[in-house]
């Protein structure tokens, strides 16, 4: 459920309950205080570069045929 917060893909049922854990459990606060550093970390390594056309192409089509 952190992945989903941190991701800003939760709902407001998951983040209600997310809060109403980190008043109390503290191994829950490290944890996501541990993930949103990892991830903000990673945000800043990652090297952003364009894909070719025919790659995402490529890739969205062999995505479709296993829908």
């Amino acid at each position: 459920m952190i992945q989903l917060i941190l991701d800003g893909e939760a709902t407001e049922q998951q983040l209600a309950r997310l809060r109403d854990n980190l008043e109390t459990c503290q191994p829950c606060i490290r944890m996501y205080h541990l993930e949103k550093e990892i991830k903000e970390l990673l945000t800043k390594k990652m090297e952003k570069r364009c894909c070719p056309d025919q790659l995402v192409a490529t890739i969205k089509a062999k995505i479709l045929t296993f829908s």
